[in-house]
């Protein structure tokens, strides 16, 4: 157990050190050079034979009834497979992670396991995103592609390729390579401009908040779709695709390319731009927590000119927070939903806040 017992981050297969260092070779640009550092001495020491002495907690998994997922897994590469687990924070969407080695420690795959009805639907989401995404050619950024997708024990099991990673993964030109990466996935699902109240996606959220169980919440979350609309009915957008959870912790810089994986919530008919203002505010709540003002102050990094409500900005922020919202006040209602209860609220809040200034021309 990486790092010990008491705060487990991974798990990783203690019968085969060269896949057990291969385990901590993972980077995205949410690492720090410190972490990376640490995870490259770390990875040195396991590949020497030291697990015992730097890893002393362990974990033994007993063999059920049934055929195991690694066993699986090994009939879906046709040779024996070690694994190793992710542990993530409780969250509504929190499913197992694997990383799938061959007997030489070399990576062969990352795996998703839909072990709840919401993860089984994320799960098939990214399968069908990673489908869309395969069946065109990217040169500014690199997907992982679909390998295999099937049920295990009545459970989703999505394989897909793992990214070559490297230490540099948040090197210099970062930046630049994201926006060109935003500029070709947008440009790669171009659709006719329309007005906000005219893309998919609006049509969309207007069909789905009635899904929501708090009748205030649905309420509150309609007078904002509401206010927008009495707002942006006739400025014309460009329209595209976005990820959907475009974050430092879900990319990583490689060999003049950026690597983007987390594919759960992508979605086309969506007003350009809705990625950056993404980026911007969880880079910034991320460092700075998240509350009402950090929300706002991240929203305006995404979009500078969010104050002048005339201006693209607003109405690309109007499209995210609209979309952000109502991800949240559903996830929070459906099952493991408690964990991000506070956050939805806070979201509404926010986009509350937003639309209602927008009514009295003046944002603080």
């Amino acid at each position: 157990m990486v790092p010990n017992a008491a705060a487990p981050r991974i798990l990783i297969p203690a019968g085969n050190p060269r896949a057990a260092a291969a385990s901590m070779r993972r980077y995205s640009a949410a690492i720090s050079l410190r972490e990376t550092v640490q995870r490259l001495a770390l990875s040195v020491g396991l590949q020497v034979g030291a697990a015992q002495a730097l890893l002393p907690d362990r974990v033994q998994l007993a063999a059920g009834a049934g055929a195991s997922l690694v066993s699986h897994l090994e009939a879906v590469f046709s040779e024996p497979v070690s694994v190793s687990l992710s542990v993530g924070p409780a969250r509504a969407n929190r499913k197992p992670v694997l990383q799938v080695f061959d007997r030489k420690g070399r990576s062969l795959a990352f795996v998703k396991v839909g072990d709840s009805p919401t993860a089984s639907t994320h799960v098939l989401r990214e399968a069908e995103s990673l489908k869309v995404l395969g069946s065109r050619g990217f040169s500014q950024f690199e997907p992982p592609s679909l390998i295999h997708l099937g049920a295990w024990e009545g459970m989703t099991v999505l394989v897909m390729s793992a990214l070559d990673t490297g230490p540099g993964a948040r090197g210099i030109g970062l930046g630049r390579m994201r926006q060109r990466a935003l500029e070709e996935l947008g440009a790669a699902f171009e659709q006719q401009p329309v007005p906000l109240p005219q893309t998919p996606m609006w049509s969309r959220l207007r069909t789905d908040h009635a899904y929501l169980l708090d009748t205030q919440a649905c309420a509150a979350y309609r007078n904002c779709l509401d206010r927008v609309e009495s707002q942006f009915s006739e400025r014309v957008l460009p329209v595209g695709a976005w990820h959907g959870d475009f974050s430092p912790w879900n990319m990583a810089q490689r060999k003049g390319k950026l690597q983007l994986w987390d594919w759960e919530r992508f979605e086309q008919g969506v007003p350009a731009g809705m990625d950056g203002v993404h980026y911007a505010l969880n880079r910034h709540v991320r460092t700075a927590g998240t509350n009402l003002e950090t929300i706002l102050a991240g929203l305006t990094l995404g979009a500078p000119a969010l104050a002048d409500r005339n201006d693209g900005d607003a109405v690309v922020v109007a499209a995210y927070l609209a979309s952000i919202t109502l991800r949240y006040l559903l996830g929070a209602q459906g099952p493991g939903g408690e964990s991000i209860v506070a956050k939805s609220k806070l979201m509404l809040h926010a986009f509350d806040r937003v639309t209602s200034q927008w009514e009295r021309t003046l944002l603080v």
